[in-house]
């Protein structure tokens, strides 16, 4: 049997609230909060504070996220000039610490003469005017900037404003340092990372330019080098006289092993050759040429260049001790004291030997 007391009410209640607080229908009137002004009930005031201070967290989540994300992707300046298909920048373009970039540096700091490169220059070439970016716009340096010279950065002064700041950089310094430390071979100063050639002179690729001067052999079979010349100030021809250095009667002519166009001549060694003697491979180059479209096969450079110039060193000794009677035990012993101890003639049968 039913209970008398039994009464059906139509009830709601609120799920903002922690329990489920039931509200009879019948009480639920406009002017109460539940009803009317809902939105002065302290319950749902907690609740939607609550829930818009969570889904402002998960916004600002997601934002940080996004920029993480954005912020891993930053393609490679190599992948951004079409030379790679896919490599992402780890460094935030801090190239002068990347391993990838370094990869490509010689001990100068300068871009070596890597398939990369020469690949890179090409494409970048082939681009429109207006599309070729300036390399400092594809590392992020500046925001745009479009080459107004055809990638020959070497006369360009912003490249040359750049670059005054690298240099001053301690990584830098510490590279150089530790990478262009001239090694000896049998008494003579010797680059691993120069191209040499059968008369002594060096090459060194540096980007688009070809850097050119006479090696520390070279030097010591001189003996004294007093005044430089030379012959053209704005081609060398190969097989064609290039230069003319010496002292006194005792002046040689040398001729070029390459072709290509002078873009600057040394004036520091045209004021002071005996630089040429003191510093044969830094302060003492010659000049710099536009770069060729190949080295010669008959250069040298590493470990060719080191046993072709131990050979060179066995032949010279033999040469003084035979003709001269000379006994020396390396090339520093090569002082200006013996080439005083030789006549005219002996100094030129010298020469043509290992020189011309």
């Amino acid at each position: 049997m039913k209970c008398p007391f039994l009464e059906e009410m139509i009830v709601q209640y609120c799920s903002a609230c922690q329990i489920k607080k039931m509200i009879p229908k019948n009480s639920l009137v406009d002017t109460q909060p539940c009803e009317g002004n809902y939105s002065d009930c302290p319950v749902f005031k907690d609740f939607f504070a609550k829930t818009g201070r969570e889904q402002k967290q998960k916004e600002e989540k997601m934002m940080e996220a996004k920029k993480e994300i954005a912020g891993e992707a930053k393609p490679c300046i190599w992948m951004k000039a079409g030379v790679i298909a896919y490599r992402m920048c780890t460094s935030d373009y801090d190239c002068k610490n990347c391993s990838f970039d370094q990869a490509l540096l010689d001990a100068s700091g300068s871009y070596v003469e890597s398939p990369i490169v020469v690949e890179a220059i090409k494409k970048l070439k082939q681009l429109p005017a207006s599309e070729r970016k300036c390399r400092y716009m594809l590392t992020g340096d500046f925001s745009y900037k479009i080459c107004s010279n055809n990638y020959e950065c070497w006369h360009c002064s912003v490249d040359q404003y750049i670059q005054d700041l690298i240099e001053s950089s301690p990584y830098l310094k510490k590279r150089r340092e530790r990478l262009s430390k001239e090694k000896k071979v049998r008494g003579f100063a010797f680059r691993e990372d120069y191209y040499y050639t059968p008369n002594h002179i060096w090459l060194k690729v540096e980007g688009e330019l070809l850097k050119i001067g006479i090696d520390d052999f070279a030097t010591r079979v001189l003996g004294r080098i007093e005044k430089i010349s030379f012959s053209n100030e704005r081609f060398i021809i190969k097989d064609e006289n290039a230069w003319q250095l010496g002292s006194g009667n005792r002046i040689v002519q040398i001729k070029s092993p390459i072709t290509g166009e002078i873009v600057e001549i040394n004036n520091e060694v045209q004021k002071d050759p005996s630089l040429i003697q003191r510093e044969p491979y830094h302060n003492g180059w010659l000049l710099k040429i536009k770069m060729p479209k190949e080295i010669k096969a008959e250069m040298m450079k590493g470990d060719n260049a080191r046993d072709w110039l131990e050979r060179e060193f066995d032949k010279l000794h033999q040469e003084f001790a035979k003709e001269m009677g000379i006994l020396i035990a390396d090339g520093g012993e090569l002082i200006v004291d013996i080439y005083e101890r030789l006549s005219d003639e002996q100094w030129h049968n010298l020469i043509k030997k290992f020189l011309l």
